[in-house]
């Protein structure tokens, strides 16, 4: 009796341990068909994530050429832009030292004109008198004669002048002056005077004309510089603006 008994436990066991096996197995092969599956979709969800990926790759590769040769394209403007704002910077430079240069020479001519005339209005004063200090209109028109604008014509008439007020035997004082046009003012203060009026009047003119030309040309300076700083100003903001673009591309 204990022999058939414990042979059937034995049994019993084999036959719970095959059941037991046989729902493992089972169990085993729908883990296994669910890991396939997921395996399957994983596989094509990786091939997928690998074709966006080279189509991403492609694309930013194509980007970056593209911003490669923006970058380029920027550097190239940007350099031209610095060059123009240099030249900008050396031509406002050169405009005021021109300026600086003409006003100079401006300034001798005015004093030139306002010298002259003054010597010959003092001159006239002198000698618009019936009977003028002859001394003192010698020393008058030897200002005069010194004038750097006035005409050599017009010089030897007043040192013809000076010679006879100096008292001179040669009215013509050795110089080099034709004699009709000496005759013509008949060495009489008469004549020197309307000669002094005349010049007095062409210096005046003269005078209003440079002090004309000096304000015209001051203006066009003014202007010149006034445009060249304003490209200077653009182009600086120019370069700061591509600059900036350039460094965001890189």
């Amino acid at each position: 009796m204990h022999s058939v008994a414990g042979v059937q436990k034995v049994i019993a066991m084999l036959n719970d341990m095959t059941t037991k096996a046989i729902q493992e197995k089972k169990d085993e092969e729908v883990a296994f068909a669910e890991f396939k599956t997921w395996c399957t979709m994983e596989s094509a969800n990786l091939k997928s994530s690998i074709k966006k990926g080279a189509e991403e790759i492609e694309l930013l590769t194509t980007s970056i050429g593209q911003l490669g040769s923006e970058i380029s394209t920027l550097g190239d403007k940007i350099a031209q832009l610095q060059a123009d704002k240099s030249k900008f910077e050396a031509e406002v430079q050169e405009t005021k030292a021109q300026r600086a240069k003409d006003n100079a020479d401006f300034k001798e001519e005015e004093q030139d004109f306002s010298e002259s005339v003054d010597a010959i209005e003092r001159a006239l004063v002198i000698m618009a008198k019936e009977d003028y200090d002859r001394p003192a209109a010698a020393a008058a028109l030897v200002q005069v004669s010194s004038a750097q604008q006035l005409p050599e014509k017009a010089r030897s008439v007043v040192n013809v002048f000076l010679s006879l007020l100096n008292g001179k035997d040669d009215p013509l004082g050795g110089m080099d002056y034709s004699a009709p046009e000496a005759n013509a003012y008949e060495f009489q203060s008469g004549g020197i005077v309307n000669l002094l009026k005349k010049l007095r009047d062409e210096f005046r003119s003269k005078l209003a004309q440079s002090q004309k030309e000096e304000m015209n040309s001051q203006h066009a300076s003014d202007m010149i510089v006034n445009d060249l700083t304003d490209a200077i100003e653009n182009t600086a903001k120019e370069i700061e603006r591509k600059t900036a673009r350039k460094q965001k591309r890189t």
